[in-house]
């Protein structure tokens, strides 16, 4: 015997008709979810639903592949909103256009941003229409493809980088110029402190008090260590008049290693003629000579 049909087994309010096919999985949440704090971060109110769900679709296919799309919605939106002409252009269209483009450009940053202040989105669309550039369902496209040309334009390419060989010789370049650099700097701090002794000399031999010269050496050149003053007379008046050896030395400490009274004068011209011949003397190996001879 068939069973009966009872109130509570027929449908309740349940409706038969085919669903709406335009309800798509970025229609629901989490995407709508996602996307309102990238809106309400950007003061951004007013966008037609089309736009919105097209964003939408941006962060579902993101999340199908494990990719965070977020950076690029919000790239996109910032490139029509916050560039200059284009507060107007958030349609559908000109998102998916922009989207499709600036994925090249992306790590630019703000200057990819800036180069859309040179690219009046309704305007180009408007020129676009005007020459009968396109079909309409070609629209977004033929967009996209102006958008690529100008933001190459705008945007070229950087260099590639640098070959190994090149990279080599950039430093070899790097160091010679440091070397050369520090040579002139020894050389200007050099001539600096002869001139220094030349000037304290000629004082010293006008003016028979200590305490007197003392006193204009530190009033004249703010020279209050004795022993400084002293130092740079002694490299004067043994130095002062063989610029063969002042132009070649390495540094000051050279030539003040050089005219300690503790080397002995067979010494010093051996490392003279060193240092005539271009070799590099430096002021470490004349205290060792001079170390070991008095040791000796």
């Amino acid at each position: 015997m068939a069973r009966q049909l009872r109130p509570q087994d027929e449908d309740s309010g349940c409706s038969s008709e085919p669903v709406d096919t335009s309800v798509h999985r970025w229609a629901r949440e989490p995407c709508p979810r996602k996307l309102q704090p990238i809106l309400d971060g950007l003061e951004i109110d007013a966008l037609d639903e089309s736009a919105r769900l097209y964003l939408q679709r941006q962060l579902y296919i993101g999340s199908l592949f494990d990719q965070d799309r977020m950076g690029h919605v919000v790239m996109t939106l910032r490139c029509i909103t916050e560039s200059e002409g284009n507060e107007g252009a958030l349609s559908e269209m000109n998102l998916r256009a922009v989207s499709g483009t600036i994925g090249p450009f992306e790590d630019r940053g703000i200057a990819l941003i800036e180069a859309f202040d040179q690219i009046p989105l309704l305007s180009v669309f408007e020129q676009m229409r005007a020459l009968e550039y396109f079909y309409v369902s070609e629209a977004q496209a033929a967009l996209e493809r102006i958008l690529k040309h100008k933001l190459r334009r705008l945007l070229p390419s950087p260099p590639p980088p640098p070959s190994k060989e090149e990279i080599r010789e950039a430093r070899r370049r790097a160091k010679e110029d440091a070397r050369r650099a520090l040579k002139e700097t020894n050389g200007r701090i050099v001539a600096q402190k002869l001139e220094l002794g030349r000037r304290l000399a000629a004082i010293l031999d006008n003016t028979p008090s200590n305490t007197k010269f003392g006193r204009l050496a530190r009033h004249q050149f703010d020279l209050r260590d004795p022993a400084e003053v002293a130092e740079v007379i002694r490299v004067w008046k043994r130095y002062g008049d063989r610029p063969d050896i002042t132009k070649k030395v390495r540094n000051w400490r050279v030539l003040l290693a050089l005219s300690s009274p503790s080397l002995q004068v067979p010494v010093r011209r051996q490392f003279e003629t060193k240092i005539l011949a271009g070799e590099n003397v430096t002021a470490k190996s004349i205290a060792a000579k001079a170390a070991t001879r008095k040791t000796g």
